[in-house]
C-alpha cells in the first residue's frame, strides 16, 4: 500500500488538520491526493469532535500546491488523444472538481492555510473553503489557460462570485502568477507572514468552535453559499426554514446560547452539525456528476 499523501492530525481541541503532503513535488496534485481529501473531508461532517476543518501543505515541500504534475503530461496527452472517442466527453470528469464538491458540501467550517505557492488547483480548490488564510509572499496563479487548459476545480463558479466577473476574467486570461499581498480584494481573508499562516487558521477554527454552535454553522454555510444563486424572496424563505427549525424543531443550541450569554460563561454546544441536520436539506438539489469511467 502506497504511503497517503494527505496527513490527519488534530492539532487542536475539535480542529482537524489536513495536510497535503509530497514534499518532493512541491505537493504537486494527484489523482491520490484527491480521493483522499475527498475521503477525509465527508469523513469530517460524520465526525462529531470535528468543529473546524484546517487544509494547508507540508511545510517542507515549500508550497501549499505547486499545481498539476506536468511531468510526464505531454505523453500522457499524446495516448490519450490516440484513445480518444466521441463517447468521451460523457464519462470524462476533472477530477479537481470531486474535491472542491467535497469542501462545499461538508458540514464543517474549512479553513485554507496557504502556507506557500499556490498555483492551478493548488489555488484554484481554495476557493471552495470557507476562508482563506495566506502567506504574503507566496506564488499565487490560475496558470490553466497559459497551460493550454481551461478552468478547473470549480473555478468558473467560484472565482467570479469572490473577487468578480471582470476580475476573474483577468487573472484566468493573463495566466499571471503573482505574490498573494498583491492579490485583487477579497481572494483571501487573511494575508500574513508566512510564518503565521498555520497559527491564524488555527486560531480562526478554535474561534468559531468556541463561539458558535455547530449546528447554525452549518446551516449558515449551506444558507450563503446557495444564496450565491438564490433570489431575494428564495433566500428569504431559505431562511425562514432554518430559522424555524432551530427556535421550533431542535431549540438546544438556542437554549444554550441565550443561558451561555447571560451567565457569562462559555457555551457548550449540545446539537451535532451532521446528525442534527434538517430533513428538508440540501436547499439546492445535487447533480449527480459521477460517471462509469475512474478520475
Amino acid at each position: 500500500m502506497s504511503e497517503r499523501v494527505v496527513l490527519v492530525s488534530y492539532p487542536e481541541k475539535h480542529v482537524l488538520m489536513l495536510t497535503l503532503s509530497r514534499p518532493k513535488s512541491r505537493n504537486a496534485v494527484t489523482e491520490q491526493m484527491i480521493n483522499e481529501l475527498v475521503e477525509e473531508l465527508d469523513k469530517a461532517s460524520s465526525n462529531k469532535d470535528v468543529r473546524a476543518v484546517v487544509v494547508t501543505g507540508d511545510p517542507d515541500a515549500r508550497a501549499f500546491s505547486a499545481g498539476a504534475d506536468l511531468s510526464g503530461m505531454e505523453n500522457r496527452v499524446e495516448g490519450s488523444q490516440k484513445q480518444a472517442s466521441r463517447q468521451d466527453v460523457s464519462t470524462f470528469r476533472d477530477a479537481g472538481g470531486f474535491s472542491s464538491l467535497a469542501a462545499l458540501r461538508c458540514s464543517k467550517p474549512i479553513i485554507a492555510a496557504i502556507n506557500g505557492a499556490a498555483v492551478g488547483w493548488g489555488l484554484a480548490v481554495t476557493l471552495a473553503c470557507d476562508l482563506r488564510v495566506v502567506a504574503d509572499d507566496a506564488k499565487c496563479g490560475f496558470t490553466m489557460a497559459a497551460r493550454g487548459l481551461v478552468n478547473e476545480s470549480l473555478s468558473s463558479y467560484l472565482l467570479p462570485r469572490l473577487i468578480g466577473a471582470g476580475n476573474a476574467k483577468e487573472l484566468v486570461f493573463t495566466g499571471r502568477v503573482f505574490r498573494a499581498r498583491d492579490a485583487v480584494p477579497g481572494l483571501f481573508n487573511y494575508v500574513v507572514p508566512q510564518e503565521q499562516v498555520l497559527r491564524k487558521a488555527l486560531d480562526l477554527a478554535c474561534e468559531i468552535s468556541a463561539n458558535a454552535s455547530g449546528l447554525s454553522v452549518a446551516l449558515c454555510k449551506t444558507l450563503m453559499d446557495v444564496g450565491w444563486d438564490s433570489s431575494p424572496e428564495q433566500a428569504f424563505l431559505n431562511e425562514s426554514k432554518c430559522l424555524h427549525y432551530v427556535q421550533k424543531v431542535r431549540t438546544e443550541d438556542l437554549q444554550e446560547g441565550i443561558s451561555s450569554f447571560f451567565e457569562k460563561r462559555a457555551p457548550q454546544w449540545k446539537l451535532d452539525a451532521n446528525e442534527d441536520l434538517p430533513d428538508f436539506l440540501p436547499l439546492r438539489q445535487r447533480i449527480n456528476v459521477k460517471s462509469n469511467s475512474k478520475l
